[in-house]
């Protein structure tokens, strides 16, 4: 692996913007926002670091399954609250997601996709 491999490595893992979990996807993928053929997508990276890429039209029925308190994480003795939302998503091929996304403008072009 050369210094170029690493460096998109670190980049790719640094715009991270959500986890996916459902028995299709392992523990550990990570969604990332893409464009593919100059249309919004997000890209699914497993564990494995093999991709799945979700468009508009792969995306067959998507439903909010939760908003507000996602996950709580311990930073020292301080204990932090992450706001977001969690999807249901169903694609084309069978397929379902959970997807959690942290809340900002991620949220708006995750639901560009999606809905």
């Amino acid at each position: 692996m050369g210094f170029g491999d690493f460096v998109k490595g670190a980049l790719k893992s640094a715009t991270s913007i959500g986890k996916v979990s459902g028995s299709e996807f392992p523990v550990g993928t990570i969604i990332n926002l893409t464009s593919t053929d100059g249309d919004a997508s997000m890209t699914f990276t497993l564990p494995n670091k093999s991709e799945y890429i979700v468009t508009h039209d792969k995306v067959k029925s998507a439903e909010v399954l939760a908003m507000g308190v996602i996950d709580i994480q311990q930073k020292g003795n301080t204990t932090t609250s992450v706001y977001g939302t969690k999807y249901k998503v169903e694609l084309t091929d069978g397929k379902v997601a959970v997807l959690t996304v942290g809340l900002g403008d991620t949220l708006y072009r995750i639901e560009h996709i999606i809905f």
